[in-house]
């Protein structure tokens, strides 16, 4: 986890431009955020995110984005936007959309959300 919080580090130092950096992995999906979108208040920090599946769902789901809100003091997380996408990194045809804010979620230890609060809370 820390060889992935410096790489990003150096990453974010060197380019402003809108990239998705990989900060997850399992057999099913693989987890992007785009650093250049974290916006910081205080202790909460948003960014965009991209879980990109590894096999469609029925719905012929292929890639959710998602704009989370971390809570870095309370370790918290939670949703704020989603779509859901036909075709791989948010491509394709929007097969779902919802702006409604969620639920505070606790960030479980060594968990995919554990370790992008970590990422995004450092920057």
């Amino acid at each position: 986890m820390r060889l992935l919080l410096f790489m990003l580090l150096i990453l974010v130092s060197f380019k402003a431009a809108a990239e998705w950096v990989a900060v997850a992995k399992t057999d099913v999906t693989a987890t992007y955020i785009d650093p250049a979108t974290i916006s910081r208040n205080g202790a909460l920090r948003r960014v965009w995110q991209i879980a990109d599946l590894t096999q469609s769902e029925a719905d012929g789901t292929k890639s959710r984005r998602t704009l989370y809100e971390y809570d870095c003091k309370e370790r918290r997380f939670r949703f704020l936007s989603i779509s859901t996408h036909s075709g791989p990194m948010a491509s394709g045809r929007v097969l779902w959309s919802d702006s409604t804010a969620r639920e505070w979620n606790s960030t479980a230890p060594d968990t995919r959300f554990e370790g992008i609060l970590n990422i995004v809370c450092a920057l």
